[in-house]
């Protein structure tokens, strides 16, 4: 997939640019093969390390994204393959 991420916490020259391998859904999860994605303000904490923020790296960002269901994990009941889905980590 092609994605942008981030290592460690930084300033914009921590964000690199490139084709990653394809993520596979946990259990509770789906794949989205996004069509249009935004960074917000959100993802400019996020990169920065605001207090508060505590997550794994590598780290995509993305909070606003619409695109196709690609995979579902094993527990997902609401959508399947093929879903056309709106993505809002702020929802």
């Amino acid at each position: 997939m092609q994605a942008v991420q981030f290592d460690e916490h930084g300033d914009r020259d921590v964000i690199e640019y490139g084709e990653f391998p394809d993520p596979d859904p946990a259990d509770d999860e789906v794949l989205v093969d996004v069509k249009a994605g935004a960074l917000n303000h959100l993802d400019i904490w996020t990169r920065k390390g605001m207090p508060g923020i505590d997550l794994e790296f590598p780290h995509v960002p993305g909070s606003d994204a619409a695109g196709v269901v690609e995979a579902v994990g094993e527990n997902v009941t609401r959508f399947e393959a093929g879903d056309r889905v709106a993505v809002s980590a702020g929802v």
